[in-house]
């Protein structure tokens, strides 16, 4: 099997075309179009897409590989699971007015100069990229401009360095109480790096967010499970669709909650993966038998090439309204939300909506949100969604 990081790098080699360039700069529907239509780069990057997917479900890891298989044995290409990590050329065709690289804008939440993988955006708590590798690459990825910016290696030096600038940064805000480990995936790191940065911020509660679980749940071995137990580790699964709960994983979970870690999850709302609350209340029931606690269902960024994944936000107010009133108080209890350059913030934090323009307000500060346009959201058949149950 290929090295987690060839995945990445072939669909870097795949998006960092110019003509992709050229089309996120392009600001009309009729402009995009014609670059699409005429352009023999376009022709050339389809091509290169359909020989890379070849390429690319090589890398699929081990867990996913037999279900994507099968899946696309039933139904073709482009279900849940394979939309999740493999290409398809929607993502490139699919364009609406109002994208951008990055709508959270971490860029401008990076307190400590030359250091891209610190970000705080509350007083309370800071997030660490303390790797930019991945086990597989989510389509849907909102960090995904960024991390193409700065690949680095696992190498420890390089995560030495993170802790001690980012412990330096941590004695000099006393207020700050938490740290995430976010990514690229922290459990890529490996055991001997896990337990020397989980011993380094000791005093602080740690919260690890990881798809591992889903993509390569063998990575999350005894040691490190006992290593997340002895400095008492929040972990945050991220789990987008029922079928990526297979007996593997389940069993995985079960050794993680019997050595009583705290488990929760928290996921996005993503057309063609899980854009039926059907599909979430299965989810979310699978996570509660499991003993894992939903924080957050996240609606889409409205980031470049993402179109062909967002909803609109009328459905998505139709979903949400639809599992909170035909399901428990144990699953409608989840929270959904989006995260902007202001915070995370909900549909009551809408204060104008003309058309495509959504204003939300948080603590006196606004942002803007565009909504797709029309003729692009097309809720995904339940048949599809859920294509064992045929």
């Amino acid at each position: 099997m290929p090295s987690k990081k060839s995945m990445v790098c072939v669909m870097n080699e795949l998006f960092n075309q110019p003509i992709l360039e050229e089309l996120f700069n392009s600001r009309s529907e009729e402009l995009s179009h014609k670059i699409i239509k005429n352009s023999k780069e376009y022709k050339k990057l389809i091509n290169d897409m359909e020989h890379k997917i070849k390429q690319l479900l090589n890398y699929v890891p081990g867990n996913m590989y037999e279900e994507i298989e099968r899946e696309i044995k039933y139904i073709g290409k482009g279900g849940p699971l394979y939309k999740s990590v493999l290409p398809i050329k929607e993502k490139i065709e699919i364009k609406t007015s109002m994208e951008t690289r990055d709508y959270v804008e971490e860029f401008n939440h990076m307190p400590v100069k030359d250091a891209d993988y610190i970000i705080q955006k509350y007083s309370d708590r800071v997030l660490v990229i303390i790797t930019d590798i991945c086990f597989a690459h989510c389509q849907y990825c909102f960090r995904t401009y960024n991390l193409s910016t700065f690949q680095q290696s696992n190498m420890k030096e390089t995560i030495k360095n993170k802790i001690e600038v980012l412990k330096k940064y941590l004695n000099e805000h006393e207020e700050i109480k938490e740290v995430i480990l976010s990514g690229g995936d922290p459990i890529s790191i490996g055991y001997d790096n896990l337990k020397y940065v989980l011993e380094e911020l000791k005093e602080y509660n740690i919260r690890i967010h990881t798809r591992s679980i889903v993509y390569e749940p063998y990575a999350i071995t005894p040691d490190i499970i006992n290593i997340m137990k002895k400095y008492n580790v929040r972990l945050v699964f991220h789990i987008n669709h029922p079928y990526e709960i297979d007996n593997v994983v389940k069993e995985k979970i079960n050794k993680i909650d019997n050595n009583g870690i705290r488990m929760y999850a928290q996921f996005p709302l993503i057309r063609g993966i899980n854009d039926n609350a059907k599909v979430l209340k299965i989810l979310l029931e699978k996570m509660d038998e499991l003993n894992i606690r939903p924080l957050s269902i996240f609606i889409a960024d409205p980031i470049a090439y993402s179109a062909v994944f967002r909803i609109s936000l009328k459905r998505i107010i139709e979903i949400i309204n639809e599992v909170n009133w035909t399901s428990p108080s144990w699953i409608n209890s989840v929270r959904f939300t989006m995260d902007t350059t202001i915070g995370k913030v909900r549909i009551e934090n809408i204060i104008e909506w003309k058309e495509k323009h959504i204003v939300f307000s948080r603590e006196g500060k606004k942002v803007d949100y565009y909504d797709l346009d029309d003729g692009i959201d097309e809720p995904t058949p339940l048949e599809k969604l859920l294509w064992k149950t045929n």
